[in-house]
């Protein structure tokens, strides 16, 4: 056997690939009903994770185990990667799709066939590869490199490669698997647990992992509340969640664990459900230790997956049904006004997590107790490599966790040395954007060029809408975490993930004092989320109530949230900012709600051309409005307004008289001239510039 350290190190880069290219797929999908709010049929797609079935027949399983065969599906998956360099979203989706199928066949065959102790390190180098995925993701800030950045996509391309020409060159010692078990082992093959069980609990392990533990800060937002007791920041808790995940695969190394037990099943459960149910520090101490039994399950999982007694192709084929039907019903917990049948799946994530522990549970319940390495070995496989080997992937594990701690420690440095770095001003701004999740019109992230266009605002407050991108469905990525720390912002974000909204974001320059989240009324349509806080600009307490209101179709729900709306803003102090999306024409039902019985003012109620984005106010100067086009970036503009806060709020004089001429009001309140200079109608021109008759300011 050739160096250990060498096998670990590319089987951990393979693993790391295989997960890339499922975390992937998913977010490639949902773009198209993104655009669209209704199904398009590329959802078909997803039957790329059931390429295993073709394993069921003979002669396909007896053609991929050919040397050529198997080369040219190691090929075609390092090659997906690429997808990301691929014109359209249409032809990258098609090329991610192939590379999962291929990816997927490939693991069905390394993993049944070949020595003992290659297929050891082979399904260690994929729970390896999880990990390393993990840390990567704390150095790019949430993201996963491979598929944000054209430079390290290229890197990540090229060192996969590398890795895969290396096993394409031992695909040929592999091919046959290693002669007759020991009598104990085979006994522990025998009494192993059905092939299906064994397929339901590795598909809903995947599913589980990729869910709550595919980036180190979901676990955060799934806890969030309102300040001044969010619950854990994600950087550095963060950390506390990547140990977890590692003792966990330690322990389950370990002879003493029982990690077969009832007890711990039911540890696990609980800690399940208060994740699900308990309040900021109690639900991340939940969320640690449901880590630990996740991370715990993975070798006995494969252990039981690949001792099952049936054909690869059987087993993955279940596993992989599983963890499809997991994922959709995820996306319909939360998008369930948009797809059908969605009214049985609303916000039923606790069905969704019970059912995969319960599963996790059946199968660490009548599966073997032997341990993963024993269900392995094979009188030919020596016991010292095992050993061996075992120890150099916990030292690597340890050698992962300090990286990633470091790469947390060194963000979490450079956020604060940013923080708070605003001089004291009288002025505020105030900023409403939709994010669509970070990707742009054409399907590619958008988070670069999203925070250039917030910098070049100057906005000292932005609330971003539909920012909620922790989901597996949408890419497992804290877009908060990140554009404050690109930004150098405070942030809160809201409601909690698991409350199935698509999410709030707040940025703010100033220091956030207090704040609370909130559930709109929402009998018919997708749950609309609300914010109200109170931030401290320049030592004055300034009230903003942020919202994201539910779809036009839905009467009942807009009418609804715009009463609730409405008493957040009267019951807020006299100075106060509204942001919202309402979905509602101006002088409509709900616009008039909220101007009337909120006791607010529009910042130009001569602006009848707007349909969903509204800016309001009360016991503040009005300065400035301006509406910027969003140039493709997303599919709704900026729109910004410029307030002065007088000292007494009851008796200034709010400003009525509005000029188009910036040189007729102080520079201190000009908007930024990289978006232009007054524009009258659209601007159709695929650049950030002002338009729709803005910029106005106020004298």
């Amino acid at each position: 056997m050739r160096s250990l350290w060498r096998e670990i190190l590319l089987e951990t880069l393979l693993g790391y690939v295989s997960w890339s290219l499922c975390h992937g797929l998913a977010p490639m999908i949902y773009y198209f009903p993104l655009q669209t709010l209704e199904l398009t049929g590329l959802e078909g797609f997803g039957i790329a994770f059931l390429s295993p079935i073709f394993l069921t027949i003979n002669p396909f399983w007896k053609l991929v185990n050919k040397k050529w065969m198997l080369t040219l599906l190691r090929i075609i998956t390092v090659g997906s990667i690429a997808s990301f360099q691929a014109p359209n979203a249409k032809l990258r989706l098609v090329v991610l799709a192939l590379g999962v199928s291929s990816s997927l066949i490939v693991q069905a065959v390394t993993w049944w066939t070949g020595s003992g102790l290659q297929r050891y390190l082979r399904t260690w180098g994929f729970l390896l590869g999880q990990i390393l995925l993990l840390v990567l993701r704390i150095w790019y800030t949430s993201l996963n490199p491979v598929w944000s950045y054209q430079m390290s996509n290229r890197v990540m391309l090229t060192l996969s490669a590398i890795a895969t020409l290396d096993r394409i060159s031992t695909d040929g010692d592999c091919s046959k698997p290693e002669g007759k078990k020991t009598s104990q082992a085979a006994n522990g093959m025998a009494c192993g647990p059905h092939w299906s069980l064994a397929g339901a609990a590795f598909g809903s392990l995947m599913f589980l992992t990729h869910w709550i533990f595919g980036e180190v800060s979901l676990v955060s937002r799934w806890a969030v509340s309102g300040h001044p007791h969010p619950g854990p920041d994600p950087n550095p808790f963060g950390g506390a969640i990547l140990l977890s995940l590692v003792s966990g695969l330690m322990l389950s190394t370990c002879s003493w664990f029982p990690g077969t037990s009832l007890t711990w099943w039911v540890t696990g459960a609980s800690s399940a459900v208060g994740l699900l149910y308990l309040p900021t520090w109690a639900a991340a101490f939940s969320g640690c230790v449901l880590a630990l039994f996740t991370a715990s399950m993975w070798p006995l999982v494969l252990g039981h997956l690949i001792n099952s007694g049936s054909s690869p192709g059987k087993t993955m084929t279940i596993a992989m049904i599983f963890y499809l039907l997991d994922t959709f019903f995820c996306a319909w917990c939360t998008a369930f006004k948009f797809v059908p049948g969605g009214v049985y799946a609303r916000e039923r994530s606790d069905v969704l997590l019970g059912t995969v522990m319960l599963i996790i549970g059946l199968n660490m319940l009548f599966g073997p107790k032997k341990s993963f390495e024993f269900l392995l070995q094979t009188k030919n496989s020596p016991k010292v490599l095992f050993r061996r080997s075992e120890k150099y992937m916990k030292l690597f594990l340890c050698l992962l966790v300090g990286v990633g701690l470091l790469g947390l420690g060194l963000r979490h440095q450079a956020y604060e040395r940013k923080l708070g770095k605003r001089a004291p001003a009288t002025e505020v701004s105030a900023a409403i954007w939709p994010l669509r999740f970070g990707y742009d019109n054409e399907g590619w992230s958008s988070l670069e060029r999203s925070a250039q266009l917030l910098n070049h605002t100057g906005a000292d407050f932005i609330t971003i809408l539909e920012s909620d991108a922790s989901k597996p469905f949408i890419g497992n990525n804290d877009l908060t975490m990140w554009l404050g720390e690109k930004l150098g912002f405070y942030t809160d974000f809201g409601p909690s993930t698991r409350d199935h909204t698509w999410g709030i974001m707040v940025l703010s320059r100033y220091p956030i004092v207090r704040s609370e989240h909130h559930l709109l009324p929402s009998p018919e349509g997708e749950i609309a989320p609300a914010i109200t806080l109170t931030v401290n600009v320049s030592d004055k307490l300034v009230d903003f109530v942020v919202t994201h209101f539910g779809n036009h179709e839905d009467d009942l729900d807009r009418k609804l949230q715009a009463i609730a709306v409405s008493k957040l803003l009267k019951s807020s102090s006299n100075q106060v900012i509204f942001l919202g999306y309402i979905t509602s024409a101006p002088g409509s039902r709900d616009y008039r709600q909220l101007i009337e019985h909120g006791n607010v003012k529009d910042i130009d109620s001569t602006d009848q051309d707007r349909w969903c984005e509204y800016i309001m106010y009360r016991g503040l100067i009005r300065l400035g409005y301006a509406r910027i086009s969003h140039a493709e970036l997303s599919d709704s503009e900026i729109q910004i307004a410029k307030f002065g806060i007088p000292d007494d709020p009851i008796n200034y004089r709010d400003n009525q008289k509005v000029v188009t001429d910036h040189r007729e009001v102080p520079e201190k309140i000009h908007f930024s001239p990289r978006f232009g200079s007054y524009k009258e109608g659209h601007n159709y021109e695929n650049n950030h510039h002002f338009h729709m008759s803005t910029p106005k300011y106020f004298l």
